[in-house]
């Protein structure tokens, strides 16, 4: 999955057992017009990430940063 959004906090690191994790997320705006009208409706979603990979990431992941991410997508 790719999601294109802006970072709507900073990242945090956190421990999840021996391991860390940098932690955000993402605001994925979506404008659409509504059938058999001329309005137009935005919805905003807002996804919660985890990065395992480099804690080292998180000096660039700043709230209204925009990002690009590659990934799998768990709901829990």
């Amino acid at each position: 999955m790719e999601i294109t959004g802006r970072v709507t906090r900073d990242a945090v690191v956190r421990r999840a057992g021996e391991k860390e994790v940098l932690n955000f997320s993402i605001s994925v705006n979506d404008r659409y017009k509504i059938s058999g009208s001329s309005e137009y409706k935005e919805t905003t979603t807002f996804i919660n990430c985890s990065y395992w990979l480099s804690m080292k990431a998180g000096q660039w992941i700043k709230n209204g940063a925009v990002g690009h991410l590659c990934g799998w997508m768990r709901m829990h």
